[in-house]
């Protein structure tokens, strides 16, 4: 969605102008999130993992929370930490990265080029093309935080996807077969594990492997565009409610999760109902949040939001 998002922008924006888009959308919510959002939940991860006793306003003044101390279980052992904002700052240098060449498929020769691939996408027979893409992706080894270039793809594949209508009528057209085929693999994705994990690395089956679960990716992402364009291709105050607050959400969501976690998990009920306690309470606690949010100006900016317009900001006091 993200590369979507892209080629819609860059029709509109230089690719300068998008850039720095970017970092205001980007680069300020990660920064006042690793200061602000993030602290809170390695100060919890602490207590809960490592036995930390100082207060949480030790933990921000003696530098605790800068302190690197992340192990092979994540960055909740008290301490430096960021994160669901890995997302962030992945797209962020994704999309810094990938700007020279999708800058070039949205102006002259370039647009011709990603309109006759995207063309191509638009026949099932061709989806074996972004299944090889994304294998090779999966291929390339990781970095700490995840397969960088593995979604470096799947960004540049988005942008290329919307670059010409017939794609997105291919996607609704066969949106629920491919919807079922991609759940189904990947569901035996998951619950080949341990299989997958048996087997030498590399391996002529692990690679087959690999490449059915390429393929359960690329067609849940078509199933889910060709739903969303047939069911959600239109204006409502719901949508444009939840399409507004999904970035933000996404970056409050993990700090309400941990910090109500840290107690419900100490009930005595069974995993089950804490799991709907938690549920319920995160999704009530973020959204009470995310409305404090989009009314102050400065925390639309430090979440990456667009300020309001002076008529809407009226409209909704009245």
């Amino acid at each position: 969605m993200a590369g979507c998002s892209t080629y819609f922008s860059l029709r509109k924006r230089s690719g300068g102008r998008y850039a720095w888009e970017r970092v205001k959308r980007l680069l300020v919510p990660l920064v006042f999130g690793i200061f602000i959002l993030i602290p809170p939940q390695t100060w919890f991860g602490g207590r809960f993992n490592s036995g930390y006793t100082d207060s949480f306003g030790h933990y921000l003044v003696s530098g605790d929370f800068l302190r690197w101390n992340i192990r092979d279980g994540g960055d909740y052992y008290g301490g430096f930490g960021i994160g669901q904002l890995w997302f962030i700052m992945f797209l962020l240098f994704i999309s810094l990265i990938a700007l020279p060449l999708v800058v070039w498929m949205a102006r002259g020769r370039g647009v011709g080029r990603a309109q006759a691939f995207c063309r191509l996408l638009a026949r099932p027979m061709w989806w074996i093309v972004p299944v090889v893409i994304l294998f090779l992706g999966g291929a390339v080894p990781e970095i700490p935080g995840g397969p960088f270039v593995y979604y470096l793809f799947i960004f540049v594949l988005g942008f290329t996807a919307v670059s010409d209508p017939k794609f997105m009528e291919s996607a609704q057209r066969y949106r629920i077969p491919a919807l079922v085929a991609g759940v189904g693999l990947a569901l035996f994705w998951v619950l080949s594990g341990d299989f997958r994990d048996s087997l030498s690395d590399p391996s002529a089956g692990l690679a087959g492997l690999a490449v059915l679960g390429a393929g359960g990716t690329w067609l849940v992402i078509v199933g889910m565009m060709g739903f969303g364009r047939r069911y959600l291709d239109r204006t409502s105050r719901t949508q444009k409610y939840l399409a507004e607050g999904s970035y933000p959400v996404y970056i409050l969501h993990q700090t309400v999760i941990v910090v109500i976690g840290f107690y419900v998990v100490r009930w005595a009920a069974p995993h089950p109902v804490l799991w709907v306690i938690l549920l319920v309470a995160a999704v009530l606690g973020t959204f009470a949040l995310y409305e404090i949010v989009r009314r102050v100006g400065v925390l639309r900016f430090l979440f990456g939001m667009r300020q309001r317009k002076r008529g809407a900001r009226a409209a909704e006091r009245g």
